[in-house]
């Protein structure tokens, strides 16, 4: 269950991180703001789960972190390409 979480959390936060980016370039302070929140309660939800796995050896959810966290950044691009809710235009 935890691996299924960090997971998720990770390809979220990476998606979020993204999007701050978009949106700090194009000045959107109320979806920044939000998206703020958010990634930062991914980002440390999946950093105790990730780094308290590591530290009882669990050497996959190291992997499960990085891995999932680089999946993320595609799956953003990905959502960029393909005009959404969270993308068009004013």
């Amino acid at each position: 269950m935890e691996y299924l979480l960090v997971a998720f959390l990770q390809l979220c936060f990476s998606v979020f991180k993204v999007f701050e980016i978009k949106w700090s370039y194009e000045k959107q302070m109320m979806k920044l703001t939000l998206i703020s929140f958010l990634q930062s309660f991914t980002w440390i939800t999946s950093t105790a789960i990730g780094v308290g796995g590591v530290l009882e050896g669990d050497v996959w959810m190291a992997v499960l972190y990085v891995v999932f966290g680089g999946l993320g950044k595609i799956v953003a691009i990905k959502i960029f390409d393909t005009p959404t809710l969270l993308n068009r235009e004013k």
